[in-house]
């Protein structure tokens, strides 16, 4: 559905985009993940033919920066950042109703169901609506296209957590073979929305994996280490990796699986006999995406 070969894109010195090949199938929900300046706001503008680009993104095998008109005609878009119009709301819809082939009550209908009476703000200027009612006017006529792609820059940013319920239920109704590409920073966001997630770095994607896979290398462990006295040797080591002091003689520190593994290991290996009392805990998955699991230590060590 969406093919992305060897994208470059480079502002004077700063390199954007570095050679990224990405293929998108019908029906497939991706987010694309990553600090600021790794280039996902760049990949997701490239694919709405905002900006020019080397290499080529094709949707629908319509190439974008050739044909944008065809292209594009099976794309709806939800931007973080609203676009300031004088006009007000009913002529902002009306408007898109008709570049859109859509009844004006379609849009009414999904706004109504997001949070926002367009009836009451419908003479009010766009740019004069507050943050939220913005965005859910933006998502309500997006989401009434029933377009073939819906592509989402932090759509839920200043919605409130009713209109965010609204909205996750509205696109989980969208049609069989529909795709959503998601730019996001918010992991519950991702977490409900997609099933693929591409995390990019300096421009290059650093990582394309399912949703699941992410979320099991995401899971957080804290391990808590209370040592003999003295152990000054297994101390330095601890403190060396993120041990934190926890209480009298305790220490503890959070690790992702891998690290956890690493970690506990090398203590075992060089510093048993240090060891009074080592617990390993699963807790809240790193940035809050899977929530709290058991409370009882899934391994426990006491000398």
């Amino acid at each position: 559905m969406i093919s992305i070969e060897h994208v470059s894109k480079s502002f004077g010195p700063v390199v954007a985009l570095n050679d990224v090949s990405l293929h998108i199938e019908r029906s497939e929900r991706v987010a694309f993940v990553g600090s600021n300046g790794s280039g996902k706001t760049t990949l997701m503008r490239a694919i709405l033919g905002l900006l020019r680009v080397q290499g080529h993104v094709t949707i629908g095998g319509v190439d974008v920066a050739e044909h944008p008109e065809r292209a594009l005609r099976s794309v709806a878009y939800i931007p973080q950042i609203s676009p300031p119009l004088d006009a007000p709301v009913r002529e902002v819809v009306t408007a898109f109703a008709r570049l859109r082939g859509l009844r004006g009550e379609s849009v009414a209908e999904h706004c109504t169901r997001i949070g926002l009476d367009l009836a009451v703000v419908s003479r009010t200027r766009f740019r004069d609506l507050s943050g939220g009612m913005k965005q859910k006017l933006l998502a309500a006529m997006a989401l009434a296209t029933h377009a073939e792609v819906l592509v989402c820059d932090e759509p839920t940013a200043n919605l409130d957590a009713a209109a965010r319920t609204a909205f996750f239920q509205l696109l989980d109704e969208r049609q069989k073979g529909s795709v959503v590409v998601l730019c996001s920073h918010r992991v519950e966001e991702v977490r409900q929305l997609v099933d693929r997630v591409v995390e990019l770095r300096d421009g290059a994607v650093e990582r394309d994996a399912t949703l699941a896979e992410l979320l099991v290398d995401l899971r957080a462990f804290k391990v808590e280490v209370v040592l003999h006295e003295p152990a000054q040797a297994a101390e330095l080591f601890l403190r060396a990796h993120g041990f934190v002091t926890a209480g009298p003689g305790r220490l503890q520190a959070t690790f992702t699986q891998d690290e956890k593994m690493s970690v506990v290991a090398r203590l075992l290996r060089d510093h048993k006999e240090a060891i009074s009392d080592l617990s390993v805990y699963q807790t809240d998955e790193l940035a809050s995406a899977v929530p709290p699991a058991h409370d009882k230590p899934e391994l426990r060590v006491v000398r």
